[in-house]
């Protein structure tokens, strides 16, 4: 029940945090496309980033492999999207993986335009999660999975063609894992150099465009 509650809660935020970003937008100035505009509604949108780090110390080699995440969405208007993503990531120390996990789930995503090129853009994730880890009592990796829910802002530049950078620069989220130890909470909230990402999508539009009358 309180694990229920938690989620509840998490879920609570995570809703406020949207409209928290909707309120802002507007009040810069941002503006929700009418349904009669030319948009980009009907159309698909695929979007991702990967990222690699690799710290070097005189006594070991860690590195870090992560795509987060890559996603496939439909524009079910000229502002929102839904859809399906994934996620990857794997830790390794002296070139041996200590830890790899797999996320996938769903994904909402509404949007202000903030003038011609730029966009306000909030999404919201919920993820299963599974993967493996280096056990605390062994040295053999032990498999673990739960959830995740996350929320943060992103500021979207059109480059044209269905071409857009994604810059997001906070979060807030909810990962809890289970393992033979028992659960593992992580709790992500605010600005910070972890919470910052770049990103790049493109739209495929599929539809087929109205032949113009002449006549």
């Amino acid at each position: 029940m309180r694990n229920f509650n938690k989620t509840i809660f998490s879920f609570a935020i995570v809703g406020l945090s949207i409209f928290s970003v909707k309120t802002n937008a507007q009040l810069l100035g941002g503006m929700r496309m009418k349904s009669d505009e030319d948009g980009p509604k009907g159309q698909f949108m695929v979007y991702g980033s990967l990222d690699y780090s690799k710290i070097t110390t005189p006594s070991s080699t860690s590195s870090t492999v992560s795509g987060a995440p890559i996603g496939l969405g439909y524009f079910i208007n000229n502002n929102d999207v839904i859809g399906v993503n994934y996620a990857y990531s794997q830790n390794a120390v002296d070139h041996n993986v200590v830890y790899k996990q797999n996320e996938a789930g769903i994904w909402y995503s509404p949007s202000l335009t903030l003038g011609k090129y730029f966009l306000l853009i909030a999404q919201i994730d919920a993820h299963y999660v599974w993967g493996q880890q280096v056990s605390t009592t062994a040295e053999s990796m032990e498999n673990f999975n739960g959830y995740r829910l996350r929320a943060y802002p992103l500021i979207g530049i059109v480059l044209g063609g269905g071409w857009a950078l994604k810059f997001k620069f906070a979060e807030l989220s909810m990962l809890q894992t289970k393992a033979k130890e028992g659960w593992t909470k992580t709790y992500v909230a605010g600005i910070s150099g972890s919470t910052f990402g770049v990103g790049i999508s493109k739209n495929f539009n599929f539809r087929k465009k109205a032949k113009k009358d002449d006549n």
